[in-house]
């Protein structure tokens, strides 16, 4: 936490760049503010300032109505660092509280509740219970100004487990009740027919016939063309479908499946708040998988990211600074099933990546679970760890294009399996089974909330897995933002492609080490120079 003096000039100056790493609360009004909200500017001994929004309504002020923090994106700091109190952090975001427990959460995490208590009121301020709370609020608020679900429907969704309970938190945190702010016709939602009703007190709720719709703030910039031209490349016939603005795509959620459409339609833009979110439309089979459904399409997009922060780090180098000019905003496409994301670039170790798309694609069409979904709608989950442990992969990747089934993945059933390229196959077949057989057995964890340096130590454990290879995993699947090898070929190709002084680096007569010495002025952000080099280097292969 920064100390007071800095903190309130930051605030009396509305500072950006401090939005989301600290909160202000003014006990003379009893609300608490984003540094850069627009409201007069109150004095100092009447200011308290707090790490995270948890903490202002646990000591007892609500969220101001004009700044809008519960809806902006926290401190990026969260994100970056891995150790005890941000995966505790990231864990209670997505819902774990309500899922499990904080004696779930505390042996996920294998510390005991006392201490874990203990950690989280030393560095944020406030302990599970108190996070579990703020989030099922921020929860709740947003689905009653983005839907029209009914309110018993709200609360079960957002993790209440009773009305009193849902009245008196919302209450306490935005001053006043449910009913009330949805009363005011000032934040109803775009017009959506609502979700069936009847979520009753386990939460039960049958598939919905018209999708919830959200919108998930950022910080600008936000390159969006250059998101969804990475989607657009990696995409599976049957899990995905990448448009011009938009990306749909299943989800694995905890308690059931579901599928998100992400709107870029605006998004990028930046002339004003309005103009600083992404449009998701969810159906879900369970509304109790919203935070999980959100969550992960905050992941995918990497729409937590601080692009100011990268542009400070990487514009001062001579080689990276042009590309991250060139291209504000960049972010590092994240994963919607960490499982998913490690296949498909072990895949690409082994085969070129227009065949390792192939056979995914097959994996996805043999293994996939379907769901209910329109046609010409993306309609299937990715295979499990367990069912690609137990599928007996060993002959099943030996078979030819003929014996593929006849299912939404026709379009790639020309070329299949037995024709990839010679002695590949069998390099594969090892990796994939191993690595599924890991995941199922729980040795290894794919979560982004996951302890980063074991699943990465994990990850280097198994067989057939390339360093190279686990840091892309580390940086796409477990947002590391500072995953990076040197030895990476797909970083050796890009640079390759680029002219000027990133290009030279390909003359060196030993690349690898040039360019890991390099690297170290990009700490902690080595994961953006990677996508601004492959961003960069795909432009240029394509022109």
């Amino acid at each position: 936490m920064l100390d007071f003096e800095t903190s309130y000039r930051a605030m009396a100056s509305r500072d950006s760049r401090f939005d989301g790493t600290f909160y202000v609360a003014v006990t003379t009004t009893g609300i608490y503010c984003r540094p850069v909200c627009g409201s007069r500017t109150p004095k100092p001994e009447n200011v308290r300032f707090f790490r995270i929004a948890a903490a202002a309504e646990a000591a007892g002020f609500r969220a101001c109505r004009r700044c809008r923090p519960e809806v902006h994106p926290s401190s990026p700091e969260w994100n970056v660092r891995g150790d005890l109190v941000a995966r505790a952090l990231r864990l209670i975001a997505r819902g774990a509280v309500d899922e499990i427990g904080v004696a779930g959460v505390a042996a996920q995490l294998a510390v005991s509740e006392r201490h874990l208590h203990r950690q989280l009121v030393a560095e944020v301020g406030v302990g599970p219970l108190a996070l579990a709370l703020n989030r099922r609020n921020q929860v709740a608020r947003l689905l009653i100004e983005s839907s029209s679900l009914p309110l018993l429907d709200v609360a079960f969704a957002a993790g209440y487990s009773s009305i009193r309970q849902f009245n008196d938190g919302f209450r306490a945190a935005f001053g006043c009740s449910p009913r009330e702010l949805r009363r005011t016709g000032k934040t109803r939602g775009s017009g959506q027919a609502a979700a069936p009703s009847g979520t009753g007190a386990d939460g039960a709720q049958g598939a919905q016939a018209e999708p919830l719709v959200l919108r998930l703030r950022y910080r600008p910039p936000l390159a969006a063309a250059a998101l969804l031209s990475w989607f657009r490349d990696m995409a599976l016939p049957g899990v995905e479908d990448v448009g011009d603005r938009r990306l749909h795509r299943t989800l694995r959620l905890p308690r059931g499946g579901g599928r998100a459409e992400l709107d870029f339609t605006g998004a990028g833009s930046d002339r004003d708040a309005k103009h600083q979110q992404v449009t998701v439309r969810l159906w879900l089979s369970d509304l109790r998988d919203v935070t999980a459904a959100v969550r992960r399409c905050r992941d995918l997009l990497d729409l937590d990211s601080d692009p100011a922060a990268v542009t400070e780090a990487l514009g001062p180098d001579p080689r990276l600074g042009p590309l991250v000019r060139a291209t504000p905003g960049l972010r590092v496409p994240g994963c919607a099933d960490g499982f998913e994301l490690a296949v498909r670039l072990l895949t690409e170790q082994y085969l070129p990546p227009d065949q390792a798309r192939q056979l995914c694609g097959w994996l996805v069409a043999r293994y996939g679970e379907p769901l209910t979904a329109p046609d010409g709608v993306p309609a299937l989950l990715f295979p499990s760890p367990a069912m690609l442990a137990d599928a007996g992969l060993a002959g099943a990747l030996g078979e030819t294009a003929a014996r593929t089934p006849a299912d939404a993945n026709a379009g790639w059933r020309a070329a299949g399996p037995g024709e990839l390229r010679a002695g590949a196959s069998a390099g594969v077949r090892a990796a994939v089974c191993t690595l599924a057989g890991a995941v199922a057995d729980e040795k290894l964890s794919l979560e982004r909330d996951a302890d980063r340096e074991a699943a990465v130590a994990a990850l280097l454990g198994l067989p057939g897995v390339e360093p190279w290879t686990v840091q892309r995993i580390a940086m796409h699947g477990l947002g590391d933002p500072d995953a990076f090898d040197a030895g990476d070929p797909a970083v050796h190709a890009a640079i390759r492609t680029l002219p000027g002084a990133l290009g030279s680096l390909a003359g060196l007569p030993d690349l690898p080490r040039d360019l890991d010495g390099s690297a170290h002025r990009w700490r902690p952000w080595r994961s953006y120079a990677v996508m601004y080099l492959s961003s960069a280097g795909r432009l240029s292969a394509r022109h």
